[in-house]
C-alpha cells in the first residue's frame, strides 16, 4: 500500500502546484492591469501638478530606491519564514499606494505613494518569482515562468490601452480608482489559491548568524552576469514606464496615442514571452537572451533619434520584443543556477540589481532629458544595454539539466 500512498501524494502535490501557478498568473494579471492603467498617467499627472522634467525622473527614482531596498531583504526573509505572507503584505501596500494616487494634490504626495508602490513591488517580484520556481522543476520551469510573465504582459496591455482611452475621453485621474479594487481582488485570490511548496530553504529555520558569508558570495558568483542583464533590462523598462509618456507628449502625441504606444510595446512583449520557451529549447537560453538584448539595444537607439509618433511606435515594438525575451529567460537562468536553499536570496539579489538599474538609469534619464532635450533621455540606457551583450556572450553559462 505504501507505493500507492506515495503515488497519491504526488498527484495531490501536482494538483496543488497547478492551482498555485494558475492563481499566481491570475493575481499578476490583475495587478498589472492596475499598473498599466496608472503608470503612463503618473508622469502626466505629475506634470499637471507642476513637476519639472527632472522631478518626473525622480518620481521613478523614488519608486526604484524603495524597490531596491526591499528586494534582497524580502527574498532572504522568505527563505526563512515562507513566501505567502510576504506576498500578501506586498499586495496590501499596493492597495494603499494606488488609493493614494487619486488623492494626491502635490508632487511631493505623489512621490510618497509612488515610493510606497516601489516597496510593494520590491517585495512582490522576488517572492512571486520564487513561488513559481518552487512549484516547478527543470523541465517545466521555463514554461511556467513564461506563462507568469505573459500574464503580466497581458494585464499591462489591457491596462495601458484602457488607460489611454480613459485619459483621452474621460479624465486623466479617472484611471486611478480601478487599481486598488483590482489589488483587493488579487489579494483574495492569493489567500485562497496559493499554497507554498516545502523546499530545502523553508523546511527548517535558518540561523542567519551562523551562515557562512562565503555561501552568499558563491551564489553571487554564479549569477552576476544575469544580474547585470537585469540591471540593463530594468533601467530600460522603467525609463519607458517613467518618462516615455512625457517624451511622447513633447513630440505632440495625443493621450490616446500614448496609450497605443504603450499597448503595442506590451502586445509585442506578450507575443514574444509566449514563444520564448519553445525557441529556447531549439537554440538555447543563452543565445536567445543575447537576441533579446540586441532587440532592446536597437529600441533604445531608435528612441535616441525619434521625433514623431511613427518612430516611437517602431521603438516600442522592438523594445517589447527585447524585454519579452530578456525577463523570462534571465529569471529561468538564475533559477537554474541558484542553489535551492538560496533561491530566494538569488532571485532577491537579482531584483536588487534591477532596482539599482532603475535608480541610476531613471534618474540620469530625467537629468539628460532636461539638460539635452527629449532625445537624450535614453542615451545612458542605450550604452548600458549595449554593454550587456558582450557580458552575456562571454560570462553566462547554461546549467546542464540535472
Amino acid at each position: 500500500m505504501q507505493p500507492i500512498n506515495k503515488l497519491e501524494q504526488r498527484k495531490i502535490n501536482k494538483e496543488t502546484q497547478s492551482k498555485t501557478l494558475l492563481s499566481m498568473s491570475i493575481f499578476i494579471f490583475l495587478m498589472s492591469i492596475g499598473e498599466g492603467l496608472t503608470a503612463p498617467a503618473i508622469p502626466l499627472y505629475g506634470d499637471l501638478l507642476g513637476s519639472s522634467y527632472k522631478q518626473l525622473g525622480f518620481l521613478m527614482t523614488g519608486y526604484s530606491i524603495a524597490f531596491t531596498f526591499m528586494t534582497v531583504t524580502a527574498g532572504r526573509i522568505s527563505d526563512k519564514i515562507g513566501r505567502k505572507y510576504l506576498l500578501l503584505l506586498s499586495i496590501i501596500l499596493s492597495v494603499i499606494a494606488s488609493a493614494g494616487y487619486y488623492y494626491s494634490n502635490l508632487p511631493s504626495t505623489l512621490l510618497i505613494f509612488r515610493t510606497l508602490e516601489g516597496m510593494s513591488r520590491g517585495i512582490l517580484w522576488p517572492i512571486a518569482e520564487t513561488i513559481v520556481a518552487d512549484n516547478t522543476n527543470y523541465d517545466d520551469r521555463g514554461k511556467a515562468i513564461g506563462r507568469f510573465t505573459a500574464a503580466y504582459g497581458a494585464g499591462v496591455t489591457v491596462g495601458t490601452l484602457s488607460g489611454g482611452y480613459i485619459m483621452q475621453f474621460i479624465d486623466l485621474t479617472a484611471v486611478f480608482p480601478f487599481y486598488p479594487i483590482l489589488s483587493i481582488i488579487a489579494l483574495i485570490i492569493v489567500m485562497a489559491g496559493v499554497t507554498e511548496m516545502k523546499t530545502e530553504s523553508n523546511m527548517h529555520t535558518i540561523d542567519t548568524d551562523s551562515i557562512n558569508s562565503n555561501a552568499f558570495i558563491e551564489e553571487i558568483k554564479k549569477i552576476w552576469p544575469m544580474c547585470y542583464v537585469g540591471f540593463a533590462y530594468s533601467g530600460f523598462l522603467y525609463s519607458i514606464w517613467g518618462l516615455l509618456s512625457k517624451v511622447a507628449d513633447i513630440f505632440g502625441v495625443s493621450l490616446w496615442g500614448i496609450g497605443i504606444i504603450f499597448s503595442l510595446f506590451w502586445v509585442m512583449r506578450l507575443i514574444t514571452v509566449l514563444t520564448t520557451d519553445k525557441i529556447a529549447m531549439i537554440i538555447g537560453r543563452k543565445k536567445l537572451l543575447i537576441i533579446g538584448l540586441g532587440c532592446s539595444t536597437l529600441a533604445t537607439g531608435i528612441f535616441l533619434i525619434a521625433n514623431n509618433f511613427e518612430f516611437l511606435i517602431f521603438a516600442a515594438i522592438w523594445g517589447g520584443i527585447g524585454t519579452g525575451i530578456i525577463l523570462p529567460v534571465n529569471i529561468t537562468l538564475i533559477s537554474d543556477s541558484a542553489s535551492e536553499a538560496y533561491r530566494g536570496f538569488s532571485l532577491g539579489f537579482s531584483e536588487f540589481c534591477m532596482g539599482i538599474g532603475m535608480i541610476i538609469q531613471t534618474a540620469l534619464s530625467g537629468i539628460l532629458g532636461e539638460l539635452g532635450g527629449a532625445n537624450y533621455t535614453y542615451l545612458f540606457t542605450f550604452i548600458v544595454t549595449l554593454i550587456a551583450i558582450p557580458i552575456a556572450l562571454i560570462f553566462i553559462q547554461e546549467t546542464e539539466k540535472s
